[in-house]
């Protein structure tokens, strides 16, 4: 699949939410290749879903590879990125399991960061 096919099918996902969560105007709605890894690309295919959480704070190396640590050490994701230019954490949630807002957002504010919009486009 490609950047545009990608980038097409997350504007058309997130548009109802756009309208629903102001917050959420300012996250890019282009997926970047550093925002979908090889494992997460593996984990979509055998159905897995996209998690993009829009986080406050993480500015440097050290910011993202604790939060990807953070989430992947959950048995319910597969893998997970930072993408500090965009400042988003995207993740996949393993298929037929499930992760919270409210335990996302927490899990982000023990990592001493702030979510400010959590997406979740149903398909790529």
């Amino acid at each position: 699949m490609s950047i545009r096919q990608i980038t097409l099918a997350f504007a058309l996902a997130v548009t109802p939410a756009l309208s629903a969560a102001p917050h959420a105007l300012a996250q890019e709605t282009a997926l970047s290749e550093s925002q979908i890894t090889p494992a997460m690309r593996s984990a979509l295919d055998e159905g897995g879903s996209l998690v993009i959480v829009d986080v406050l704070g993480a500015v440097c190396d050290f910011c993202a590879l604790a939060m990807t640590r953070t989430f992947e050490r959950r048995a319910e994701v597969a893998a997970a990125t930072v993408d500090l230019d965009a400042k988003t954490l995207t993740f996949v949630v393993h298929e037929d399991q499930t992760l919270d807002d409210a335990t996302i957002t927490d899990l982000i504010r023990r990592a001493g960061y702030q979510a400010n919009g959590i997406t979740r486009p149903e398909a790529l």
